[in-house]
């Protein structure tokens, strides 16, 4: 079973959990991961280990950055979208900072066991709304996709015959009804 490999001292299950959790596991609220308690062996043997958990506790999972610019930096950002991206970041509490193995985004969170309060992605954020879900702002330029394209006008769609439909050919005059 997955997380056989982990010391029991490193698990931990809500009561009445079935999924047992890293010490600081993101995806337990504050209450949840006050309420944590020692796995057993049996726990181990029964249950699971989170998935994000399990990459955390086996291997590398994510990078802890001290400051916001230096998450910027190990993504990295392009630098057109990192001015609003700071001024978005200026309102939140930013305790905690990190990149997921991913490397898709820089998350940023008030502290552990606490849900992000935002996603900065290459060209776009997502930041927590306080009625609960996450409110998408995109960067200037962006195409909503992760590549390095920039959205451009769709092309015109092409000209057809008002009699017979068909697409008009380059000349503008139909070959079926002229």
């Amino acid at each position: 079973m997955a997380g056989a490999e982990i010391p029991v001292e490193l698990l931990f299950r809500v009561p009445y959990g079935k999924v047992l959790h890293g010490r600081d596991c993101q995806h337990l609220s504050e209450d949840r991961l006050a309420a944590l308690q020692p796995a057993t062996e049996l726990d181990r043997q029964k249950f699971k280990v989170c998935k994000t958990c399990l990459v955390t506790l086996v291997g590398t999972s994510r990078d802890e950055f001290d400051s916001f610019e230096a998450a910027l930096d190990a993504l990295p950002i392009p630098q057109a979208h990192r001015p609003a991206m700071r001024e978005i970041a200026e309102g939140l509490d930013k305790s905690r900072i990190w990149i997921p193995s991913s490397r898709s985004y820089v998350a940023v969170a008030p502290g552990p066991g606490q849900e992000a309060t935002a996603f900065f992605n290459k060209g776009f954020v997502d930041v927590q709304q306080d009625g609960g879900g996450y409110k998408r702002v995109l960067m200037a330029g962006f195409s909503g996709t992760q590549t390095n394209s920039f959205a451009h006008a769709p092309d015109a769609a092409p000209a057809s015959c008002p009699g017979c439909y068909m697409q008009l050919p380059a000349t503008g005059r139909c070959d079926a009804c002229d």
